[in-house]
Parts: C-alpha cells; structure tokens; sequence
C-alpha cells in the first residue's frame, strides 16, 4: 500500500501553480509529461530506486526520498498514471475523495464501471440521480436558434473570434432560457474557441464578473489557475466601484480557494489600508457567511 495521494496530471498542475503562481502552466505540464516517459522507459533514481513523477516533472529525475529528503511520502501527490490509473487501495478519507474526483472527471461516461472497481457500492444517492441527468442531458442537447447554431460551428472551426460569434455568446448566455445543457460540454471539453470567446469579452471589458465567472468554471477543466489570477487580480485594481469591486473580490476569493489560492489575504496586501482595503477586510471577517457560487455560469 502507498501513502501517495493519486492526482491527475490536470489537478497536479493546478495545484502546483496555485502554490507558485508564477509559474508556466504549459512547462509544469510538459515537464510531467516528460517525466511520464521517463518513467514509463525504466528511467531510475542515481540511488536506483524508482522516480516519483510529480516530483520530478519540476525538480529533475529523482526518487521522493532523494528529492524531498524523507523516507516516506505522507500524502504527497503522484500521478495517477503511475498508479495503475488510480485503482488501488486507498483508505485515508481526502485519498479516497481524489480517487473518486478524478474518476468522475476523466471518465465520465463509464464513471459507475471504474467506482465499482474500487469497491464503490451504488445506493438511492440524489446527487448521483442529478449527475447522470446531467451527463444524458449533454448527449441529446442540439442547436435549437441561430445564435446557438454559430456558436457551435465556431466551436468546431477554429477560426477567430469576432464581434459577430462574441454578440452570439452574450445573447445566449443572457437569454431568458439558454441551452445550458449544449454550452456546458464546451466547458467540460475545455473548448480553446470557447476561451478565446471567454478571454476577447475580458479584453474589452476586463471587469467584468460574469464573465470571470465563466473562466472560472472553464478552469475546472483546463491548467489555467495562474492566468485566472492574473484576470481576477487585474480587474479588482480596475475597478473602481466599490459595490461591484466587492463583488469582484468575493468571486474571486470562492472561484479559487478550492485550488488552494487564498485571493483575500492575498488582495488584502495589495490593497492595504485603502478603501478597497476596508472591503476585502469586511471580506475576510465576513467570508464563513458566504453562500457558494453556482458551479456553472448563466
């Protein structure tokens, strides 16, 4: 039995530049991938034990004792590849928790099969109910308006984003009654023409909450939390209006506290002593309170 935690090369990325924000999203990825092939050709450790990945993806070919200096891994990530595609036996609770997220994400069609081959036993659960709804909902959805029907040839042609497909967007997504089920596969794809769309509205209007809100979501599904922060962090020193400037600031703070970024305390040194300073420390003593935001735009 291991005492690594099982991640996906996505999640380990997040996790990585949620901690060094600075960081490239694309060299942290292409440095676990080359550390994949490394270990998938027998590359070894100079003390001739096997390499840890992760660690590896970013401190060069080692084992977890000879790169860390510990004996034992305690919780520390590894990717789930290694793993034999994260089925194994985990009993530590978050362990479990990660095995499970990540089945779900990166198999969500045959998700049931591969829970219940680590031992997951099926019972009457809602959430369950609601999630393969979702997913069924996703499959029969087509273009039912023309501005749908842009959207999804744009999605497929890989051309730039113009005002006409950006106008398109922004009539959907504020519709009395938009085809959620038929947008939100581009997000679960991880579209790029979807964030193309998502990042030409923020150049234009680089303030704008509901559509950070949308890159928020889309980031779920794609290594960008350093990119995201970067957005966040620049509209919240835009914007000068306080009531929309605390609205900015509390999205941010709940659209990215689960990749391990704190936005508050972090805006709360960018703004010290100001008057955003006196909103982001009415935040922060009042973040308990908060009601979470929807997990999907619109």
């Amino acid at each position: 039995m291991t005492d690594f935690m099982p991640v996906s090369l996505n999640h380990f990325v997040r996790v990585y530049l949620s901690h060094n924000p600075h960081a490239e999203a694309e060299a942290v990825r292409a440095g676990v991938e080359d550390a994949l092939a490394a270990w998938r050709h027998g590359v070894r450790c100079s003390c001739g034990n096997p390499i840890w990945v992760a660690g590896s993806a970013v401190a060069g070919y080692g084992c977890f004792a000879c790169i860390t200096g510990n004996a034992q891994p305690d919780g520390d990530m590894e990717i789930d590849q290694v793993m034999g595609d994260f089925f194994y036996e985990i009993t530590d609770p978050e362990a479990c928790a990660a095995q499970v997220s990540a089945i779900m994400r990166n198999h969500p069609h045959d998700y049931r099969e591969r829970l219940e081959e680590i031992g997951f036993i099926w019972e009457d659960d809602e959430y369950e109910k609601e999630y393969e709804e979702e997913v069924n909902e996703e499959r029969a959805a087509v273009p039912e308006t023309r501005n749908q029907r842009l959207l999804i040839q744009f999605f497929k042609s890989g051309e730039p984003v113009t005002k006409l497909i950006l106008d398109a967007y922004f009539k959907e997504r504020y519709a009395e009654d938009p085809n959620l089920p038929l947008i939100r596969t581009y997000f679960k794809q991880a579209s790029p023409q979807l964030k193309a769309i998502l990042l030409k509205g923020l150049a234009l209007d680089p303030t704008n909450p509901d559509l950070l809100d949308d890159l928020a979501y889309f980031s779920e599904f794609d290594s960008m939390l350093g990119q995201l922060v970067q957005l966040y962090t620049d509209a919240c020193i835009q914007e000068n209006d306080m009531e929309r400037f605390s609205v900015l600031a509390q999205e941010f703070y709940q659209n990215t506290i689960d990749q391990g970024y704190d936005a508050l305390q972090e805006l709360s040194v960018l703004f010290p002593g100001d008057t955003k300073g006196a909103v982001i420390q009415q935040l922060m003593d009042t973040v308990d309170l908060y009601s979470n935001v929807d997990d999907f735009p619109f």
